[in-house]
């Protein structure tokens, strides 16, 4: 299946649920200690609306409710050592535990033996047979990563995801005719300066976003600057994604519809701790905002996140609802 796919553009989407989904790379949950955290160091209004007040460390109280949901998930998966992206993000988008299929942490590229699972099974394929639309990947995406794919065949685990799935991957022209993201936010950053797209705030990018999110019931956008931020260990260049993030998120929830619901997660630990350059073993965030959160409640871990989201666009009974507890810190 070629890279840019040929799937036209869809309609506004008649689901009665729609997920937008964030996906974060490399933000873990760490220590309240702002010399070594950059999310204890700095203000973050709207991360910080997302988690009932608290800054996003480990002294956040975790919540569930039925509009907003906040709780720390394992991003371990039962594999020692360090988590890694490959592994950590196939698991995350097949549901499948792909770091003890490969028999340990592998990254940043799906291991081998993820693939097959990736191939057949992934978020977007299955999605697309509880939604009457297919998803959206709003990343776009510039010339050189197509060429760069051609060459290689070298997929990160969401391209390969899309690719399986037949979702279009977007383009330099979809940014300039704002129907897709920059990996950036802003699009400061773009690759190619001649693409004359504009240049926006981090707040524009967010409704544009749920803008996008109208058309499907399933939106996917991909932040990976939080990751490089990590390995940085530069104090400024985390606030400055960090911030960028932020906004994101501030003109989401500005913009959100009342039939749309915010997710926000991450495949490991990275960014929370500018102490070390490595990854870490701490849980990730997960954070859900709108009239899905109920189907998220009893989520611990990567693998539980795709089942989750398949019954909030599914509107199927959730196992939590089929039992009398109320899960975990109500």
């Amino acid at each position: 299946m070629g890279a840019r796919g040929d799937q036209a553009r869809t309609g506004v989407s008649t689901a009665s649920q729609r997920i937008l989904l964030v996906f974060v790379d490399g933000v873990g949950i760490g220590t309240p200690d702002p010399t070594i955290n950059p999310l204890a160091a700095n203000r973050y209004p709207a991360v910080e609306a997302l988690t009932g007040g608290a800054r996003l460390t480990s002294e956040a109280p975790e919540f569930a409710g039925d509009h907003s949901l906040y709780r720390t998930i394992d991003a371990n998966l039962g594999v020692d050592g360090l988590p890694q992206s490959g592994t950590g993000q196939a698991t995350l988008f097949t549901g499948v535990n792909c770091a003890k299929l490969a028999g340990r942490h592998y990254g940043p590229f799906p291991h081998s033996s993820s693939k097959s699972v990736i191939g057949t099974s992934n978020l977007f394929i299955d999605a697309a047979r509880v939604i009457d639309t297919s998803p959206i990947f709003a990343n776009a995406y510039p010339d050189r990563f197509f060429r760069y794919i051609e060459r290689t065949q070298r997929w990160t685990v969401t391209t390969l995801c899309c690719a399986s799935a037949g979702v279009r991957l977007r383009t330099g022209e979809d940014l300039r005719e704002r129907m897709a993201v920059s990996a950036d936010i802003t699009g400061r950053a773009w690759p190619e300066p001649d693409s004359k797209h504009e240049v926006i705030t981090p707040q524009q990018a967010g409704r544009r976003l749920t803008r996008l999110a109208e058309e499907s019931g399933l939106t996917v956008f991909e932040y990976f600057e939080t990751d490089k931020a990590g390995h940085s260990r530069d104090f400024a260049r985390a606030a400055d994604v960090l911030a960028r993030l932020d906004g994101l998120l501030e003109g989401i929830l500005d913009s959100l519809r009342p039939d749309q619901s915010l997710v926000v997660t991450s495949d490991h630990g990275n960014l929370e701790d500018l102490s070390r350059k490595t990854h870490t073993r701490n849980p990730v965030p997960l954070i859900v905002h709108g009239p899905a959160a109920r189907h998220f409640r009893d989520v611990d871990g990567l693998a539980s996140v795709k089942p989750a989201v398949l019954t909030a666009l599914g509107r199927m009974e959730s196992p939590f609802d089929r039992r009398s507890g109320e899960g975990r810190n109500q």
